[in-house]
C-alpha cells in the first residue's frame, strides 16, 4: 500500500516539476503511474489533496536541501553561488510557482505556502547572519524578493545567462548588506 502512495506522490511531482499546475491532473498522474483513476483517488480522493501531500513532499525536500547548502557554506561568494545554482533549477521554481497559484485558491495549500515561506525565511535569515550581513526584515525581503524574481525569470526564458545573472545580482545585494 504505501509503495502506491509513494509511486502516486513521485510521479505527481514530477508532472508538477517538469510541466507545472496545468498537468497536474488526476487522471494524468493515475496513468503515468499505471494506475486506474479509481485507485489513484482511493489514496487522494480530490486534486487538492494530492496537491497538498505533493507539495508537503516537495517542501520536506526543498528545506533539507537548503538547511544542507547553509550548513556547508563558508563564505558570501560560496552563499552567492549556491543560491544562483538554485535560481537555475527550474523544476523547483515551477512547484514553487504552482503552490503559489493554489494557494490563492485553497485555504489548506495556502497554510503550506506559508509554511514554506516562514521556513525559507528563517534559513536565509540564518545564513546572513552567519556572514555578518544586516539580517533586518527590510534585508531579509530583500534578498528573498531577489530570490523569487531571479528564479522566474530564469524560469520564463533567460536560461542561458539565469545563473550568471544571479551571481551578479546577488553578489550585490550581499555587499550592499555587508557594509555598515
Amino acid at each position: 500500500m504505501e509503495d502506491i502512495r509513494e509511486l502516486i506522490l513521485k510521479t505527481g511531482l514530477t508532472i508538477l516539476r517538469e510541466e507545472g499546475l496545468s498537468s497536474f491532473t488526476q487522471p494524468r498522474i493515475a496513468a503515468r503511474s499505471g494506475l486506474r483513476h479509481s485507485h489513484l483517488t482511493y489514496y487522494f480522493p480530490t486534486r487538492t489533496a494530492l496537491l497538498a501531500a505533493v507539495v508537503r513532499e516537495a517542501i520536506d525536500m526543498q528545506m533539507a536541501a537548503v538547511r544542507s547548502m547553509a550548513e556547508t557554506i563558508t563564505s558570501p561568494q560560496q552563499a552567492v553561488a549556491a543560491v544562483a545554482s538554485v535560481v537555475a533549477q527550474h523544476e523547483n521554481t515551477r512547484v514553487f510557482v504552482a503552490l503559489n497559484q493554489a494557494a490563492d485558491r485553497e485555504a489548506s495549500l495556502r497554510e503550506l505556502f506559508n509554511e514554506l515561506t516562514e521556513n525559507f525565511v528563517g534559513e536565509l535569515t540564518n545564513i546572513l547572519e552567519k556572514f555578518g550581513m544586516k539580517s533586518d526584515q527590510a534585508s531579509v525581503d530583500l534578498v528573498r524578493s531577489l530570490l523569487v524574481g531571479l528564479s522566474v525569470l530564469n524560469l520564463i526564458g533567460s536560461h542561458e545567462r539565469g545563473e550568471a545573472r544571479a551571481k551578479a545580482v546577488m553578489k550585490t545585494a550581499f555587499d550592499l548588506l555587508s557594509s555598515n
